[in-house]
């Protein structure tokens, strides 16, 4: 059991949500999809995916091999400090990125969406460590249904997939003993709740 919630874990990583919401903004069947030119998709994938994924992960396995950090899964709030602080570095340039490509707002909404929720994360962090795991498959949950009403498309298949995927996650967050089901919890409404808030209000 532990080794398949270690699995899932890694599949449904945070840092893997927002290339994953976006891979999918671009795939909805809406004008988004048709109207932004295949080069331009690419060159927006590749930046998320340097900025919030690749840069992250590479920094955090340098602060692993100067033993910072004890492992890659930080299970101290004292762990996430400095690993969290050059991650909302790292979104936050990718906002600047994406203010000046002329691309949908929805997608600048969902980036700023998960930018509030990591900020909020390390704030809670410095006290109580809330499951960063559950805030990214809340996030990726909640942009999904703001989402759906703002444009009006049809994406519960998507959402049914993530629904589930939260309930993976959230199971292998306990099974592994990494989080209390409060933290669980509270990780994926406030994932959840930004996303919503930033792209449908």
């Amino acid at each position: 059991m532990k080794i398949a919630a270690k699995i899932i874990s890694s599949i449904f990583h945070p840092l893997l949500m927002p290339i994953v919401g976006v891979l999918i903004i671009f795939n909805i069947d809406s004008y988004i999809s048709y109207s932004i030119p295949n080069d331009l998709k690419k060159a927006v994938l590749l930046l998320i995916g340097v900025s919030t994924f690749i840069t992250p992960l590479l920094i955090s396995l340098l602060l692993l091999q100067r033993k910072i950090i004890k492992s890659l899964d930080m299970e101290t709030t004292k762990e996430r400090i400095i690993p969290y602080a050059f991650t909302i570095i790292f979104y936050v340039f990718t906002l600047y990125m994406l203010k000046r490509a002329p691309l949908h707002p929805i997608i600048f909404y969902f980036i700023i969406g998960a930018t509030f929720s990591v900020i909020l994360a390390f704030v809670i962090n410095i006290k109580w460590k809330i499951s960063a795991h559950m805030i990214g498959i809340g996030g990726l949950v909640g942009a999904l249904i703001a989402i759906s009403f703002r444009m009006d498309v049809y994406v519960t298949p998507y959402i049914l997939m993530a629904l589930i995927a939260a309930g993976l996650v959230g199971t292998s967050r306990l099974i592994l003993n990494a989080h209390t089901q409060a933290q669980i919890y509270a990780g994926f409404v406030l994932g959840l709740v930004c996303q919503v808030l930033v792209i449908y209000f």
